[in-house]
């Protein structure tokens, strides 16, 4: 079964499931040879989360090699099984989050500097091109990208949704099991989306624009709920919501993070930063922001409530990209050296030894 729409690809993938070849149109994975991933440790799950508390024990736990492009964006499945990754080498990889090994590769037509996410409900990933059902391994729906701009993309929470956002287009909400196109948010010329991000209840999607705004976007009614005003034209490259969803992170070209009220649209703390801002990510608990970009080629642990770095996971070259997995105990960053690094909590039985990336 095959239906057109536009400008999404979803691959579906059915976590806890092995190895294994499918044949695609336009997608084609290869599959995994044996790599070098430099592992810490066999087994990472039920070591602990991070946290506020815990920073000081996380270690590298895989550098995770493969891609020979810089990676633009990763994501992990929703039990934490797997940690996806988008490169400009116009592949997306699967990897094993447990041992870093590679589990499949699909090669892209279109794929650079795309955005990826996994449904938090179930085994679907959504970047690009085309959806995917892996377990039956048969195509869901074929989605026109064209000449169109790099996309970004988001699940609302219950996975029936997937917004997409092309920086020269108004934002579609479309539904996952149909593919059809539900309604569509018109952008202005001189704000296009860069970034969008549902709240946890998934009644907002957060915009962020290149003009220097956020405007949260009521889903249901199709309207904009309220403009979250820079007051320059700051790029903002990203937004995250709180776990609770009381509280709107944005990351901008001008060097800051800047803690919104959701409720009533202010400021309530500003996090100073060394150079410009590329991704942000909350942890599980809320209790920590993680911030990469810019010259300072770190992942930057802060806490939420007094507003202060922890400490700096350091990286050889810059970062583009990080996610927390929903339990809390991984953390991934894309890395423009082409490596997924794989941060977590150290066990008792584990090396200190930090494959050559620095920590402090």
């Amino acid at each position: 079964m095959r239906k057109r729409v536009s400008n999404v690809l979803v691959i579906i993938v059915a976590t806890g499931f092995h190895s294994a070849c499918i044949a695609v149109t336009d997608a084609t994975p290869v599959e995994s040879p044996e790599k070098d991933v430099s592992p810490i440790a066999a087994e990472i799950s039920g070591q602990g989360t991070i946290s506020s508390s815990t920073v000081e024990q996380v270690i590298l736990l895989h550098a995770l090699r493969g891609h020979t492009g810089r990676v633009m964006s990763v994501a992990f499945s929703p039990d934490g099984r797997l940690v996806a990754s988008s490169s400009e080498d116009m592949t997306i990889r699967l990897w094993d989050a447990g041992n870093g090994q590679e589990e499949f590769t699909f090669l892209m037509t279109s794929i650079d500097m795309t955005d990826i996410a996994f449904s938090p409900t179930e085994g679907i990933l959504a970047s690009g091109e085309v959806v995917w059902d892996v377990e039956n391994k048969q195509e869901l729906h074929v989605l026109e990208r064209g000449n169109q701009s790099p996309a970004q993309v988001a699940f609302s929470p219950d996975g029936s949704l997937l917004a997409i956002a092309n920086m020269n287009q108004a934002i579609q909400l479309l539904d996952v099991a149909s593919g059809e196109v539900l309604s569509t948010f018109e952008m202005q010329a001189d704000n296009h989306a860069f970034n969008i991000e549902f709240s946890p209840d998934g009644t907002i999607l957060a915009a962020a624009g290149l003009g220097g705004t956020v405007r949260l976007w009521d889903v249901g009614r199709g309207q904009i709920a309220n403009t979250l005003e820079y007051g320059d034209e700051s790029g903002i490259h990203d937004v995250a919501f709180s776990p609770d969803g009381r509280i709107l992170a944005s990351g901008s070209t001008n060097h800051a993070v800047w803690f919104w009220d959701v409720a009533t649209g202010n400021v309530v703390e500003t996090l100073r930063l060394r150079d410009a801002l590329f991704d942000l990510a909350f942890s599980p608990d809320g209790t920590i922001l993680a911030t990469a970009g810019g010259s300072e080629q770190a992942v930057v642990l802060w806490d939420v409530e007094r507003g202060e770095r922890l400490r700096s996971l350091l990286h050889g070259d810059q970062l583009m990209a990080i996610a927390f997995s929903p339990d809390g105990e991984m953390l991934a960053a894309g890395c423009y050296d082409g490596q997924v690094y794989v941060w977590g909590i150290q066990a008792d039985n584990q090396s200190t030894k930090q494959n050559g990336i620095r920590t402090k």
